[in-house]
């Protein structure tokens, strides 16, 4: 049985809705639950994307791989690994897809 029961309208701006919906989706939330955990001020989590996601494990990779690797090659996949998070932290840096450069919400 459902608990929630009790709407409450709120009216926004189309710019305002469409932010919303994006923090909610950067955070693997609906907006109903994105404005709940917002509005009763609860911690929201960004969930990490895939390529963040695939720099943890190729750092994870290298972890176990480390000892079976000779010198050459650990430089070369921590180079990769650098690189890696230096195309995302760039991008960041620009801006989004969007032309933001800002924090979630803020």
């Amino acid at each position: 049985m459902r608990n929630r029961t009790i709407g409450i309208n709120v009216r926004v701006s189309e710019n305002e809705k469409k932010k919303l919906q994006r923090n909610a989706k950067k955070s693997n939330l609906n907006l109903s639950a994105y404005l709940r955990k917002s509005g009763l001020q609860q911690k929201i989590y960004e969930v990490p994307n895939e390529k963040i996601y695939k720099i943890y494990a190729g750092i994870t990779d290298l972890k176990y791989q480390f000892p079976h690797l000779n010198n050459e090659e650990i430089k070369e996949k921590i180079a990769k690994i650098q690189n890696d998070f230096l195309d995302i932290y760039n991008h960041k840096k620009d801006g989004d897809d969007n032309g933001n450069n800002e924090n979630m919400g803020n």
